[in-house]
């Protein structure tokens, strides 16, 4: 027994340290190209050939060339306020929804939900020219509330906080109601702390999908001082010369807040996206 237990452990490590490898290799190369001097992208070495981090100084200030009140800071900034304020609203919208559809009777309940599960099926850019029109006619284009209103809500929020409404006992509810607690505060004080992984889960999700955005913060913003982080880093690769050494250094820097909020969330990340998927 104890033989095949180690057989099911050396096939599982042959086949995750080549995935891990080939995972983190092309970060690893990113950071070294980072600490090493601007030579071009030639190199595939994953040894630095001497260590700098004028790359980070000059990426840091290089939106200056184009407007002097601007630094990578500035569209590094602009990027984590659209992507807490898109992660806080929609959990709370999608929450709201998905206890609604869990909980509650009413007419036209099924339909509804196959309505917001339908919006996973469709492709953003076959409607991404219909919600720039709507952008512009509410006066949102070139700001930062055009990059955070129209992703204030999910189909896919939506049925994973209903899938975990769901899997919580009808007990806790009833014995609430007995108690006189009203449908908010069943919410806000019962249901929603019980579905804990469900949420970070949906903090991964969020920040992730609004950090990497590049397509739509491309057609709806023009103002340097309002870009996100990703527009920035386009501005290092030019038609006839790419600054590898800063477009490198500016990619490690827009990655930590990434890696931060997985590290964060990670306990319950897993528990949370399989019980979604089983309920």
């Amino acid at each position: 027994m104890r033989r095949q237990n180690r057989w099911a452990l050396l096939v599982k490590y042959i086949l995750v340290i080549p995935a891990c490898a080939f995972t983190l290799l092309p970060l690893l190369w990113v950071i070294v190209r980072s600490i090493e001097p601007d030579t071009g992208i030639e190199s595939y070495s994953f040894m630095p050939r001497a260590i700098t981090f004028d790359n980070y100084s000059a990426a840091w200030n290089y939106p200056r060339v184009i407007d002097e009140d601007v630094t990578l800071g500035t569209m590094l900034l602009n990027s984590l306020f659209v992507a807490i304020t898109v992660t806080i609203v929609s959990i709370l919208f999608d929450s709201m929804a998905g206890y609604a559809l869990a909980r509650k009777n009413f007419w036209g309940k099924k339909i509804l939900f196959w309505l917001a599960l339908s919006t996973l099926m469709i492709p953003f850019y076959t409607v991404a020219i219909p919600m720039y029109i709507i952008v512009i006619r509410m006066g949102m284009y070139d700001s930062l509330s055009s990059l955070i209103v129209p992703f204030t809500a999910s189909g896919f929020g939506v049925f994973m906080f209903r899938q975990a409404f769901l899997s919580i006992p009808l007990d806790f509810e009833q014995a609430a109601r007995v108690d006189g607690a009203n449908d908010f505060f069943i919410y806000w004080r019962i249901m929603l702390p019980m579905v804990k992984p469900t949420i970070a889960t949906m903090i991964v999700f969020k920040v992730l999908w609004s950090w990497g955005q590049f397509f739509w913060p491309l057609l709806v913003i023009q103002d340097y001082s309002k870009m996100p982080i990703n527009l920035g880093l386009a501005m290092f690769r030019g038609h006839n010369i790419t600054r590898w050494g800063l477009l490198c250094a500016g990619m490690v820097v827009a990655t930590i807040p990434i890696l931060i909020v997985f590290l964060m969330c990670q306990k319950w990340y897993v528990e949370g996206l399989s019980g979604g998927l089983k309920g």
